[in-house]
């Protein structure tokens, strides 16, 4: 036993053990400090997350040179190592390299709505090795949150699109379909349509406006036409009437339900506007039209 305790490996595994030990302590101090001075969760979380890099990194560093006495020996590690990782945790350096990304070209930062692979959400938390959202979309209508917490591999941002619906423009199009009947006044279902679209869309139009001013620095964006518009299409029950607005990317639901409301008010108290719905006409079996045409009788159970 004395001979263990006074051999160079065993003294390496006691400051090992007592370096990873000590960071574990200083995180969980630091977490604690930062939850008695800061109110803001948000510095609170800031605050929590650089403490555990800062430990872990303390960690990693501490421990190879510990495990490489030698300048040569510490080259030597960090070539065998950096080989290693580079065949067998491929996807975990990809997952590195993309939070090297995010941290670098600000891809995406804490509060922005993306989506990745048909993922979804709103960014709240931001890891080495994955990022966490809380998700909207799925079996919910619109884009609201459905309560689940999804993670996912930073190395999707090398694989897939990504999708940022509020960094520098935080507008989409949204476009609202209705159907009138052909013996309806299609016109003044339009010329509604249009008028409370236009109302709505104001204040949005001169926000979107300067946003586009800005953002224009950095892409080659043309948006000459910022103005609600419908499109008029013919279809097999009716007129479809097309609503495309622009609206905030978290209030398409919102916007939408406001303008159906104000429109269907709109609609009911015209006399020549009636909303179209699938039909199923039923003819007789000795309609003239059915003459010298054989007629299948029913099938006997």
């Amino acid at each position: 036993m004395e001979d263990f305790f006074q051999s160079e490996f065993s003294t390496d595994i006691v400051i090992t053990a007592g370096v990873v030990v000590l960071a574990l302590i200083l995180a969980k101090l630091s977490s604690r400090f930062a939850r008695g001075y800061f109110d803001d969760p948000e510095k609170v979380y800031r605050s929590t997350k650089s403490a555990r890099r800062v430990a872990i990194f303390f960690t990693i560093v501490t421990t190879i040179l510990v495990w490489s006495p030698g300048f040569g020996d510490f080259i030597t590690l960090l070539t065998v190592i950096g080989a290693g990782m580079a065949i067998a945790l491929r996807e975990v350096l990809l997952s590195v390299a993309g939070w090297a990304r995010i941290a670098v070209y600000s891809t995406f930062k804490l509060g922005d709505r993306i989506e990745v692979n048909g993922v979804r959400g709103d960014v709240i938390d931001v890891r080495v090795l994955r990022t966490s959202l809380m998700e909207d979309g799925g079996w919910v209508n619109a884009d609201q949150s459905t309560g689940r917490i999804v993670h996912f591999p930073n190395s999707w941002l090398f694989e897939f699109a990504l999708y940022n619906y509020t960094r520098s423009f935080r507008f989409i199009w949204n476009e609202m379909p209705l159907v009138v009947t052909f013996r309806s006044d299609w016109k003044a279902a339009r010329d509604i349509m249009q008028k409370y679209a236009e109302e709505s869309a104001v204040i949005i139009e001169q926000q979107a406006r300067e946003e586009l001013r800005v953002i224009s620095r950095e892409f080659l964006i043309h948006y000459s036409i910022l103005t609600p518009f419908v499109y008029v299409n013919i279809d097999q029950n009716g007129v479809e009437l097309t609503l495309r607005y622009l609206c905030e990317a978290r209030k398409r639901r919102g916007s939408e339900h406001a303008l159906t409301l104000m429109i269907l008010d709109a609609f009911r108290e015209h006399p020549n506007i009636e909303l179209a719905h699938r039909t199923l006409s039923v003819i007789p079996r000795n309609d003239p039209q059915f003459e010298g045409l054989p007629i299948k009788p029913p099938r006997q159970e």
